[in-house]
């Protein structure tokens, strides 16, 4: 049973001692290889040289490039090794993502008081629903009942 395509992004350093379209013709090595293990590529990005906070195998600086591809999680393992086994390609790093919702989820409800004189609710923006908060009590009718509770 093949398991649903799930949504990865790979990373990659690519060796600076190439040219641009050296290190694009790699990264087309890595897209060939994704979409030959069923993957369907959804975003690239050039690779455009970088320097590194820290040298890697002797290098200051390397070609940073990404792509965002689906693929089986089956599959995935497979492409990690071809991309391991690039001599060209100094570092890799596979995320998970996660796809985003077709409608954005509201964290914070817009609500608004309605008020008149007798009772207050409040409206809720999200799901339109009225709920009714407590009525207006006077200060003088809470007092009598406070005594009557208290005993005074």
């Amino acid at each position: 049973m093949a398991k649903e395509a799930q949504l990865y992004e790979i990373g990659l350093l690519i060796k600076p001692g190439l040219s641009e379209v050296e290190a694009a013709a790699e990264l087309g090595n890595v897209r060939s290889g994704i979409e030959k293990n069923g993957g369907i590529l959804e975003r690239t990005t050039d690779p455009k040289l970088r320097k590194l906070s820290y040298a890697i195998l002797k290098n200051t600086q390397a070609y940073f490039a990404a792509l965002q591809f689906s693929v089986s999680p089956a599959s995935l393992d497979t492409i990690a090794q071809e991309v391991k086994n690039n001599g060209n390609v100094l570092r890799h790093l596979i995320l998970s993502w996660i796809r985003e919702l077709a409608q954005p989820v509201l964290h914070r409800p817009i609500r608004s008081i309605i008020s008149d004189s007798a009772t207050s609710s409040i409206v809720s923006g999200a799901t339109g629903k009225t709920e009714k908060l407590a009525e207006k009590v006077d200060e003088k009718e809470l007092d009598k009942k406070l005594e009557e509770i208290l005993g005074n």
